[in-house]
């Protein structure tokens, strides 16, 4: 005799392929709703009448991001789904003669990672660049453009990602250092954060930046003694340059694409949220979502310029599919620490001559207040660069300007970076449910000299992650790649001992903000889920979310926190399949 709940199973198949929906999806809703028929005491016999697990990791140590159930031994999935997550026991009722079995060997299996803050196709094109971030002299910095220049000398050498605080003595390179290896190559090289490059004589030309070039608004031309240009562009000065570089092609934007998901796949990323994401990166992220050759979830912001793009044609918050959605747009508010151009309320201590400063969508305030409350209405996210402390203030005064007048409603409104906070507006975050969306690289990377820039007092509320979580904030982690490495082992690591990249302070560098393991991969799985309204979809191993996990070579958990950056990923499961191996995989069917 069958069950009225059996019945009711059989017709949920029934009514799901006459929805269009196929037989996958058909064989999922069944066995989701055959596994919580089973956890609530229907018996194994019946529970074995269900569709079979295409994929089964077993001999794990699970940790599964979901209250509900923390550990498991074993995760079936179904299609692109998890199914169920549990005890071996429980797990082998799903194993089938088609299903793929991967033996964990003991290793720790986590959700796929989430980073909340990348630039990618930039990131996929910095594999193609030069690259400067650890050239550890201006000789070697100078000797790398060379070559590359000289590889390709009708190309313009660009990428780069300098770092001249690792010179002895720090001193910014000048377009005489690299004249003379590229006279007629121009170049345009940036530093690590983005917020100032480098152009030599041949791209100074192209652009027509001589002596009586004025700044722009938000923007720096940084000049010699005689008032020379000295080759470096700060924040929107840069824009003088960008806009004579040749335009990017669609064949190696998709170059591009393919090397940034290839080495997202072999760190264990299984999403990425672009920020500053141009159209035609997102058309190239749709053309491969459109072949099936999509290895990483990604949700898109373009710059807030052009949200009525978005708008007009209805597009709001998470708008797309599982792979590729946008309905976000990204602004700045000021620059970087690194580059004196982040706004802070105090003058830097090191350049008491400037606060930093704000960018130039900021100026007039009113343009950004009136922008923010136009794209919320439209139901956009907001998703904003703030670094300084006063810069930070004021993104949150117009945060409150947008509630106020658009009303109360689940809008996830975001400070990116969010690095140096004062200390009265840690409440604020918490009172308005901003999420802060930081990057703990940053902190071990920057701790090496941003002392000597902003002081004692300033520094301890900079990257503050134990203070946000204690006042209830959010925190969504990420790298802000390619100003930091992908690599999420590396910003654990980063978080949770604070140790700087200089081994300098072995103990962590303003320890009282360190958090726990536990914290930072939550915040990296969960809370960056959160950050793109995708938590009910990802995030945790908890079944009926998407299938994208992690295995890792050792237990994070348990290690030396120190031994953290050294860990690698075994193997990387998006959408129930397998996109990166690190050796073989032990399966059997």
């Amino acid at each position: 005799m069958v069950s009225s709940n059996e019945q009711a199973l059989r017709a949920t198949g029934g009514r799901v392929r006459r929805a269009g929906f196929g037989d996958q999806a058909a064989r999922f809703c069944v066995a989701v709703a055959l596994y919580i028929l089973a956890a609530g005491g229907l018996s194994v016999a019946r529970a074995q009448a269900h569709p079979e697990a295409d994929l089964v990791i077993t001999n794990a140590k699970v940790w599964t991001v979901d209250a509900n159930r923390p550990t498991a031994d074993a995760v079936a999935i179904l299609g692109d789904r998890i199914v169920a997550a549990g005890s071996a026991a429980d797990i082998d009722a799903w194993r089938g003669s088609e299903t793929r079995v991967i033996d964990a060997g003991g290793r720790l299996v986590l959700p796929g990672f989430n980073d909340a803050h990348v630039h990618f196709i930039d990131g996929g094109m910095q594999l193609d660049s030069v690259d400067l971030r650890d050239a550890a002299s201006p000789e070697e910095f100078r000797d790398r453009i060379a070559r590359r220049a000289a590889r390709y000398p009708k190309e313009w050498v660009t990428g780069g990602d300098w770092d001249e605080e690792k010179w002895n003595p720090p001193q910014l390179p000048t377009k005489e250092l690299v004249d003379g290896v590229t006279p007629t190559t121009p170049i345009f090289v940036n530093r690590y954060d983005g917020h100032e490059s480098l152009a030599n004589s041949a791209a100074l030309k192209l652009a027509g930046i001589t002596a009586q070039t004025p700044n722009p608004p938000g923007g720096e031309i940084v000049r010699d003694a005689q008032g020379n240009p000295t080759g470096v562009l700060k924040d929107s000065a840069q824009g003088l340059v960008d806009r004579v570089i040749p335009a990017i092609t669609h064949e190696r934007r998709m170059r591009a694409a393919r090397r940034a998901l290839s080495h997202a796949a072999s760190l264990g990323v299984t999403s990425v949220q672009a920020m500053s994401a141009a159209y035609e990166d997102i058309e190239v992220l749709e053309e491969l979502a459109e072949r099936g050759e999509l290895t990483a979830r990604v949700y898109a912001a373009p710059l807030s310029s052009g949200w009525k793009d978005q708008a007009k044609i209805g597009v709001r918050r998470a708008f797309g599919s599982s792979w590729l959605r946008i309905g976000a747009v990204k602004t700045f508010a000021d620059g970087s620490l690194g580059s004196t151009t982040a706004y802070f309320f105090q003058p830097y201590d090191d350049a008491p001559n400037t606060r930093g400063l704000l960018a130039a969508g900021m100026q007039p305030l009113s343009n950004m207040r009136d922008r923010f409350q136009q794209a919320d209405a439209a139901g956009l996210q907001l998703c904003t660069h703030a670094i300084g402390d006063q810069a930070i203030s004021i993104i949150l005064d117009l945060y409150q300007n947008v509630i106020d007048k658009n009303g109360e409603r689940d809008r996830r409104l975001r400070i990116e970076h969010a690095q140096h906070m004062a200390a009265k507006d840690f409440d604020r975050f918490a009172r308005m449910h901003v999420i802060a969306s930081v990057q703990p690289y940053h902190a071990i990377d920057d701790g090496r000299w941003a002392e000597r820039r902003i002081g004692p007092e300033r520094i301890k509320t900079t990257y503050a992650f134990r203070t946000f979580l204690d006042h209830g904030v959010r925190l969504a982690l990420g790298t802000d790649w390619t100003v930091a490495p992908l690599n999420p082992m590396l910003t654990i690591y980063a978080a949770v001992t604070r140790a700087t990249l200089d081994g300098k302070n072995p103990n962590g560098w303003v320890p009282e903000q360190k958090i726990s393991v536990k914290e930072a991969v939550e915040a990296y799985t969960m809370g960056s889920a959160y950050a793109e309204f995708q938590d009910k979809e990802k995030g945790s191993i908890t079944p009926g979310k998407l299938a994208d996990l992690v295995i890792l070579s050792d237990d994070i958990f348990s290690i030396d926190p120190k031994a953290i950056r050294d860990v690698q990923i075994e193997q990387t499961v998006v959408g129930g399949k397998v996109v990166y191996s690190r050796a073989k995989p032990s399966t059997q069917h």
